[in-house]
């Protein structure tokens, strides 16, 4: 995988985390106490996460382009783990806010 594809890669996924993540923030301003805390808990586990996987995405993209064969694999690597943890976060969300996206 070249550069532009990895970013390509990275961005999509980034842009689709995002776009759940403020459908949850939407979501939250109509529910009950109960579920908005679950919600706000859930929030704050996914951003820090998101904001990872940004960063690694500005990695990828500042990485000079004679430089990306030597970092590629280490660059895809960090991308897979941050990718995978901010789908572990979506993963352990309650079942009562999982029930939102149904």
């Amino acid at each position: 995988m070249n550069k532009e594809e990895l970013l390509s890669k990275v961005q999509a996924s980034i842009d689709e985390q995002q776009a759940k993540l403020e459908a949850l923030k939407e979501k939250a301003k109509n529910e009950s106490q109960e579920a908005i805390e679950d919600i706000r808990a859930a929030i704050d586990d996914l951003e820090p996460k998101l904001a990872q996987a940004k960063a690694k995405a500005m990695e990828i993209a500042d990485t000079a382009d004679d430089a990306w064969d030597d970092m590629k694999d280490t660059l895809e690597e960090g991308w897979n783990e941050a990718s995978s943890k901010l789908e572990e976060g979506w993963n352990s969300l309650t079942s009562s806010i999982k029930s939102f996206f149904s």
